[in-house]
């Protein structure tokens, strides 16, 4: 039978000296892990604890307040707790909005200001507090902190700041026009292009209308060319054809839109020739041309795109087609009738061994196809000088062949 071991006052003392220890380690980690926590909680609320203490000062009136308030909220605008709190934005509209105030009014006492922050200022008002109203959405709750909800089952929201967003954006709209002006006399296009644009969402808006802001069809269409027009001074193709597009919808006439709707599209779309991304620019074309099926220029410029992908053969329907839609459009006109001349020259290049008496009933009626549209081309614009050298190639051949 084994004998019961006993624990010696000295075995006790190592286990008690080894309970103690490990009680130590382990209050130790939990120390580490409380004390990591502290150091946690803070930096997580940090940013909104700086929101709200920039809150407080975003009403001030003086320009060096606002700018501080622009300046320390500009990290929260990014933080990923903060960026999501309707106060960040709210606050910092509030700030850009103060501080343009009091830049205009200085202006208007004949004081001297920058004329750059003074948009910088005005258009990031707009940012911010669009930003702001799309996140000013409150869940209601009940007492015990349950949510509310309405009795189609959806939850119960109020806002806390939308009323004074509104009517700061509202009562701007004007401002944000003018500086959309300056900013183009100044040949400014990033800001003349954000200042028009702001000034077309909102103008266009119900909250617009209810506030007596709206702008006309005619109005909101030169906004529209202006606000494209500084697009494609900054070679943003994309926007300014979708602006110049707007525009003309509006009725907009003036300042060679086609002519820059045009560019836009043709440039828009080299990209992606060059690119050799040539299903993305036959899906751009082809919606373009669903809202806009007589357009010459898209179906001449779908043409152009086979022409490079495929060849002339496949091109020249839709070259065909530009000309039906509009006869007046001179570049389709030459299009045509430089791929009929191409068609006659390949049947050339194809057969060096033929005689003129063999290649003259293959080529002439290509010939004879191609020179009205050459003819009507020269006609329609005088100044390009490529339809008259492939006319007079084409007589050339002519001649010689008799």
């Amino acid at each position: 039978m084994a004998k019961n071991r006993k624990i010696t006052n000295k075995n006790q003392n190592k286990i008690n000296q080894y309970s103690l220890f490990k009680t130590l380690k382990d209050m130790k980690k939990l120390i580490l892990l409380g004390a990591a926590a502290i150091m946690l909680a803070p930096s997580a609320s940090a940013q909104m604890s700086l929101v709200k203490d920039l809150a407080k000062h975003a009403a001030s009136n003086k320009i060096e307040d606002l700018q501080n308030v622009l300046t320390n909220i500009a990290p929260a605008l990014t933080n990923a707790e903060s960026a999501n709190d309707v106060l960040t934005w709210f606050t910092a509209g509030k700030a850009s909005f103060g501080l343009y105030d009091q830049l205009l009014q200085a202006k208007l006492l004949q004081q001297p200001v920058d004329q750059a922050l003074m948009t910088k200022s005005l258009t990031d008002g707009f940012t911010y507090y669009q930003k702001a109203l799309k996140l000013d959405t409150i869940v209601e709750t009940n007492k015990d902190g349950s949510i509310k909800y309405n009795k189609d089952g959806s939850k119960k929201v109020k806002t806390k700041y939308s009323k004074d967003i509104i009517g700061t954006l509202t009562s701007h709209v004007a401002d944000v026009a003018n500086a959309g002006n300056e900013c183009l006399q100044n040949n400014d296009w990033a800001g003349a292009a954000s200042a028009f644009g702001y000034y077309a969402d909102i103008a266009s808006t119900p909250m617009a209308v209810e506030n007596g802001v709206s702008a006309d069809a005619e109005t909101m269409s030169q906004v529209r060319f202006f606000q494209g027009y500084s697009q494609y001074q900054m070679q943003d193709f994309q926007n300014a054809y979708d602006n110049f597009s707007k525009a003309r919808k509006l009725g907009y006439t003036d300042n060679n839109i086609v002519d820059f709707q045009t560019s836009s599209l043709a440039n828009l779309v080299q990209t992606m020739l060059d690119a050799k991304e040539y299903n993305k620019a036959y899906n751009f074309i082809d919606n373009a041309l669903v809202s806009d099926p007589n357009n010459a220029t898209l179906h001449d410029i779908k043409g152009f795109t086979k022409e490079l992908e495929i060849g002339v053969d496949d091109a020249l329907p839709y070259y065909l087609k530009a000309t039906e839609v509009d006869p007046t459009y001179a570049n389709a006109q030459f299009d045509v009738g430089r791929c009929y001349y191409l068609q006659a020259q390949k049947i050339i290049d194809d057969n060096p061994n033929a005689t003129t008496k063999e290649l003259v009933p293959k080529v002439k009626p290509l010939y004879d196809k191609a020179i009205p549209y050459l003819k009507k081309a020269i006609e329609l614009d005088p100044s390009n000088t490529k339809p008259k050298s492939v006319l007079d190639d084409i007589d050339y051949k002519l001649e010689q062949m008799k």
